[in-house]
């Protein structure tokens, strides 16, 4: 582990010199670039808008042995980087930040992707002011949910969530040493010595042995349409159709195929992802391509299957479309009682929720898109709710927690 930290040093040491690149014979997926193909080391440079993720998934088709992204952005769009982000997670990638660079903003969702962080150089978070950055409340609101489930998901410290609700979007909180330290973002000079750990298995999209456990995203050549498949380690799989529709069986790996036996069929249905200069197509038994393997990830497996199995209390609470009026969170039942003896008064709506990271966030109500800009407004202004509440869809709660109070 110590060399491969001081190879991504050296490495990441360098990095503003290619701030003076642009897309060359040498970097054509700029601001994504390879910094070390042999050790599987890319970065991403400049600032991330909408060109950025597909720049990303080129790269990682060129240098199928990515281990670790290093990072030196000023931000950019919010949904861009969370599509990053996931990508970064499902591959199990080790993120750095730079001596001399720096990620701030957007950029940071990608950091805290890593499954490794280090961070050398400069860490900036704050609030967003809409959906990238656009202004529109009810936007920006829905965006914060997406960011805030994306975190949790990530394991982002508690704490560090709280400085980036807590800095007005034209401010920057940049993270000191010792808070980078204190959030496990700065390796040690000399790390101890410890046993060799086993190294994670990488996903290869052409090959479904390396899919187990994990959720595939296809998505259809002709409409752009994506369908879901979670192959659970125990055998079952749940597979999420174009339309929506969703079927549950048994999946089997064997020869390079992946095959499905679903709801009461009674034989399997074989599948062959098979790569090509345009991706990797998914072929079935005669022959027929109609699909690209776009993605095999951990981190929608929880969210396809709390989708299936989703608690009644929730999906009855939280509505399609509507939002979780947030107001606080809190790790355990009896903190979260707590806050709301001496804080919230008017506890007809009141619900609480656990999340998947364990905490019990706390919703006094729940609000439709065009509610949701009037109603922050005046009653943050009025002070009825705190500054960083925010309105979550329930994409990261599994279920509803009794907080015994009538």
């Amino acid at each position: 582990m110590r060399n491969i930290i001081l190879a991504l040093g050296a490495i990441a040491l360098s990095l503003s010199a290619t701030f003076a690149m642009s897309q060359t014979a040498e970097h054509p997926n700029f601001p994504v670039v390879v910094l070390d193909r042999q050790e599987g080391i890319i970065a991403i440079v400049g600032r991330i808008d909408f060109r950025t993720p597909l720049a990303f998934e080129k790269t990682l088709s060129e240098v199928p042995n990515v281990s670790a992204l290093v990072l030196d952005s000023p931000g950019g769009g919010v949904h861009s980087a969370l599509s990053i982000a996931n990508r970064v997670r499902g591959l199990g990638l080790t993120t750095v930040i730079g001596t001399d660079s720096q990620c701030m903003s957007a950029c940071a969702f990608i950091f805290l992707a890593g499954t490794a962080r280090l961070a050398w150089g400069e860490l900036g978070v704050h609030q967003i002011s809409g959906s990238d950055g656009d202004g529109n409340l009810v936007d920006g609101q829905f965006a914060l949910a997406e960011i805030i489930e994306a975190l949790n998901e990530f394991d982002a410290p508690t704490e560090l969530i709280g400085l980036m609700l807590r800095t007005p979007p034209e401010n920057m909180y940049t993270l000191s040493s010792q808070e980078k330290r204190q959030f496990g973002f700065l390796a040690n000079e000399k790390e101890p010595a410890t046993a060799p750990q086993t190294p994670t298995p990488r996903v290869d999209l052409a090959d479904p042995e390396t899919w187990r456990g994990k959720v595939v995203t296809g998505e259809l050549v002709s409409s752009g349409k994506r369908w879901f498949a979670a192959l659970n380690l125990d055998g079952t799989t749940v597979f999420e159709f174009t339309s929506g529709q969703r079927s549950a069986g048994r999946y089997i790996v064997s020869d390079g195929n992946v095959c499905f036996k679903l709801d009461n069929n009674n034989h399997f249905d074989c599948r062959r992802p098979v790569s090509s200069p345009t991706g990797i197509r998914w072929y079935d038994e005669k022959g027929n391509f109609q699909s690209l393997i776009i993605g095999v990830e951990n981190s929608k497996i929880a969210v396809t299957e709390k989708t299936i199995n989703v608690p009644a209390g929730v999906s009855d609470y939280i509505r399609p479309g509507e939002c979780a009026l947030i107001v606080a969170s809190r790790p355990t039942v009896i903190e979260a009682r707590n806050y709301v003896f001496a804080n919230v008064s008017d506890r007809r709506f009141l619900k609480a929720f656990r999340s998947k990271n364990g905490w019990i966030a706390i919703s006094i109500g729940t609000l439709k898109p065009h509610e949701v800009d009037t109603v922050l407004t005046e009653w943050k202004q009025a002070g009825r709710i705190p500054l960083d509440n925010y309105c979550s869809t329930g994409r990261a709660y599994q279920g509803i927690v009794n907080l015994g109070i009538n």
